[in-house]
């Protein structure tokens, strides 16, 4: 983003000169003139990097945990009387992340300067997203900021912990997968070689099992077919990351993720959870439930489910109940959960059922991933003892064929 040198007068007569960063000079002007500043003077800072700069603040984002992190801080020193100047001031000095620390301090310059809270955070999208600025702006709006924030950090810390609990169950599974491939590596380029060199010189009928242990292990230590497979894979893996970055390409991967077999459930579940904790706390925070379900399209992790809110969204506009539409998808929002939206929206507790709604598919994705890591372990023993076995087979067949013939 472009950065803008200006020259302003205030309210009182008395010049100020400043920098700020925007779209264009127009986003400048209106912003200082909400403040009740009037422009002088504006011209765009040239900088010759600016273009490897934006690429690189592209690939750059602030993990969630350091995130979740800044909120409850920030929440707690808002509770406690702090400004807002002062609590920015003070975290962005300690806040680890680059990309969040940086941001904490262009938010804490801009806040100074007059701007909202949620406007000088919403020049940060890749630390801030859509779901944290309406909050901060219903905190804004209703004047309970600290409340805002508390929950705030309290849905983000969920997320970390749901975040946590997937990423430790597929841990196990991963590191086998690896080792596997590892083993797999060290015999095909190390020790087949050996055996084949071995049997090239025996006289002998070699079994087809042999032979074929023959072949897998030239064509794997040929420098044409390694280069060729590098240069395959890395096209149709680049090919492939840039059409699920299309609309289209997204659709297509996510609704292929949510109906596979055994990962299928848990994405359900997850984005489930998602909708519910997120939906919950817009809700209570005082988010208006049609601007809420645009927010939570996007933050459910998938766009199936994410055009199916869209779709919700329409049929509140015309007058529906949020149930009514939920009902039209019971493959992907399950009766207990429509009917729980329902009695919510009869009682007028929909938030405190939308959080415990959340807590059970937290649950449930924890005994999902728990069953999915029991039933991996045997099976990638399996394909383990299939290799040992394939190996075994293939060297010592024609060893007992050559004992065989003296």
């Amino acid at each position: 983003m472009p950065v803008f040198d200006y020259t302003a007068v205030d309210s009182r007569g008395r010049s100020i000169d400043g920098s700020v960063e925007a779209p264009d000079k127009q986003s400048v002007i209106r912003d200082l003139r909400n403040i009740r500043y009037t422009v002088t003077n504006i011209k765009e800072r040239s900088d010759p990097l600016r273009f490897a700069k934006e690429l690189g603040a592209r690939f750059q984002r602030a993990d969630l945990y350091s995130v979740a992190i800044f909120t409850r801080q920030f929440a707690v020193l808002f509770n406690a009387g702090i400004s807002t100047v002062r609590s920015l001031d003070g975290l962005g000095r300690q806040t680890l992340n680059g990309p969040l620390s940086k941001a904490v301090h262009d938010v804490h310059d801009d806040v100074r300067m007059g701007y909202t809270l949620a406007k000088s955070m919403s020049k940060h999208p890749n630390v801030f997203d859509q779901l944290y600025i309406a909050m901060v702006r219903a905190g804004e709006m209703s004047g309970s900021m600290g409340e805002i924030m508390d929950r705030l950090a309290n849905l983000l810390e969920r997320e970390v912990k749901l975040r946590a609990k997937v990423s430790s169950a597929t841990t196990y599974p991963m590191v086998v997968f690896g080792a596997c491939c590892l083993v797999t590596f060290v015999l095909v380029n190390y020790v087949f070689p050996t055996f084949v060199a071995m049997f090239a010189g025996i006289d002998v009928q070699m079994p087809l099992i042999t032979r074929s242990l023959i072949w897998v292990t030239e064509t794997c230590t040929d420098p044409k077919f390694i280069a060729g497979a590098l240069v395959v894979l890395g096209f149709t893996g680049y090919f492939v990351s840039q059409y699920i970055r299309t609309e289209k390409g997204r659709r297509v991967y996510d609704g292929m993720l949510i109906n596979m077999p055994l990962i299928g459930p848990v994405v359900q579940k997850v984005a489930l959870s998602r909708f519910c904790r997120t939906l919950g706390t817009l809700i209570s925070s005082g988010v208006p439930v049609v601007h809420s379900l645009e927010i939570v399209s996007k933050a459910v992790g998938n766009t199936v489910i994410g055009d199916i809110l869209m779709d919700v969204q329409m049929g509140l506009k015309q007058g529906a109940h949020l149930s009514e539409p939920l009902k039209k998808h019971p493959n992907l929002f399950p009766p207990m959960l429509t009917q729980m939206v329902a009695i919510g929206e009869e009682t007028g507790n929909l938030p405190v059922l939308l959080d415990k709604l959340a807590d059970f598919y937290d649950m449930e994705v924890e005994h999902v991933l728990e069953a999915m890591t029991s039933m991996l372990e045997p099976l990638m023993i399996f394909g383990m003892g299939i290799v040992v076995g394939y190996v075994l087979l293939a060297v010592f067949l024609p060893v007992y064929a050559l004992i065989d013939k003296f």
